[in-house]
């Protein structure tokens, strides 16, 4: 492990950490030797994360926390904060849903919850996240880290998926803001968006897609850990990863 890829003595919150790439992602940045807090609106998720995270010798913590609960979500960064100081210095959103229907089809419950946890969770935490950074900003060696995980829907259009497409799109925009408003007000924060293509994951169960066009969780969780870890001058702005029997021209 280089010195860069070493997490050792970090904290980091990965939302939506009880399945899928939340927990491979979990699970790549204890092994890189940070502290994982694994947050999952599903309690009993976070904790087979955090069993699988000890299997593989690092260290986390489950926390039950609905990101689309903003109140919750300042609970729970203002105790974090308090008990991990500037040491809690990564952040990655990666809870999301779909509700897959036509527009023509899709209720209003349906579009509402998509963008509660899609775009308002992520708000509602990297805002809560940066607060708290700001804080314990004379504390802090390098800068922390905001990785968004978006998705290539952010930069493709499906039928049948519009509440999510819309959503991923959306994401994708409130993080190019952030990344806007740490650069001009210096902000000792680095914001990237990663657009994954599909991947093996229990959400991705319902499209029936063949193997060769997903990917393993793995493989994204390699690069959040690449994205956090990078040299303190360098900021990953933005990645798409596809398969390579993929291709999304833009």
């Amino acid at each position: 492990m280089s010195t860069h890829d070493d997490m050792t003595g970090r904290v980091a919150v990965v939302t939506g950490g009880g399945s899928g790439l939340g927990r491979a992602t979990s699970i790549e940045l204890a092994t890189a030797g940070a502290h994982v807090l694994v947050a999952d609106v599903d309690a009993d998720g976070a904790r087979t994360t955090v069993d699988q995270v000890a299997q593989a010798g690092g260290k986390a913590e489950a926390v039950q926390l609905d990101v689309t609960d903003s109140g919750a979500v300042d609970s729970f960064f203002t105790e974090a904060f308090t008990q991990h100081g500037a040491a809690l210095d990564c952040l990655v959103n990666n809870a999301g849903t779909d509700r897959g229907a036509n527009v023509t089809e899709v209720s209003d419950e349906q579009w509402h919850q998509v963008f509660a946890v899609n775009v308002h969770g992520p708000m509602y935490t990297s805002r809560a996240f940066l607060r708290g950074v700001l804080e314990a900003a004379s504390e802090r060696e390098r800068p922390a880290d905001i990785v968004s995980v978006v998705s290539i829907s952010a930069l493709t259009v499906g039928a049948g998926a519009g509440a999510y497409n819309s959503s991923k799109a959306a994401l994708l925009k409130l993080t190019e803001v952030l990344q806007t408003e740490v650069r001009e007000q210096s902000m000792p924060v680095r914001v990237c968006a990663l657009n994954p293509a599909a991947m093996h994951t229990p959400m991705m169960d319902q499209w029936n897609l063949p193997a060769e066009r997903m990917m393993e969780p793995s493989v994204v969780a390699g690069l959040v850990r690449t994205a956090v870890t990078l040299d303190p001058r360098v900021v990953l702005q933005t990645a798409v990863l596809t398969p390579r029997v993929e291709y999304y021209p833009r």
